[in-house]
């Protein structure tokens, strides 16, 4: 029986938290070539292994803080960051919609995830580039 979104969903997370021996596991595992959109304040990344979602990103603050600790700038950056990264995606028709969710204990980076699950009738991921591109539309740079 395949996965559900659900387990998907953990085993995804659960695989990006390699931790390096003393060193805090996301500035350790920024992979340049998993970068799909920053700016001075934020990363967006796509998690490794995920072929089975239209997207699965990862948006994370560059400094180290906490969920509850971000001064009024950086969340209200948050919302508008996140709110159109979700309007992009789930406006592209690879993705049936988007989870906005925030995983796991205590990380270093205040950081959420977006999964999308592939729409009905496709099996292609999302064009990161266009979600880059668009994202970038307000602001930061396209990597993707």
């Amino acid at each position: 029986m395949p996965e559900s979104v659900g387990e998907v969903y953990h085993r995804i997370v659960r695989a990006t938290r390699r931790a390096a021996e003393g060193q805090c596991p996301e500035c350790a595992n920024v992979a340049a070539e998993r970068i799909v959109w920053e700016d001075e304040n934020w990363i967006l990344s796509r998690a490794a292994d995920a072929d089975e979602l239209a997207a699965a990103l990862l948006l994370q603050t560059r400094e180290h803080s906490k969920v509850g600790q971000l001064d009024d700038e950086l969340a209200s950056q948050f919302g508008r960051i996140a709110n159109r990264l979700v309007r992009i995606i789930e406006n592209l028709p690879e993705s049936e919609y988007v989870d906005v969710s925030r995983y796991g204990e205590y990380r270093g980076h205040f950081h959420v995830w977006f999964h999308a699950p592939f729409a009905d009738g496709t099996d292609r991921p999302v064009d990161l580039h266009q979600v880059a591109t668009k994202l970038a539309n307000w602001g930061g740079d396209a990597r993707a």
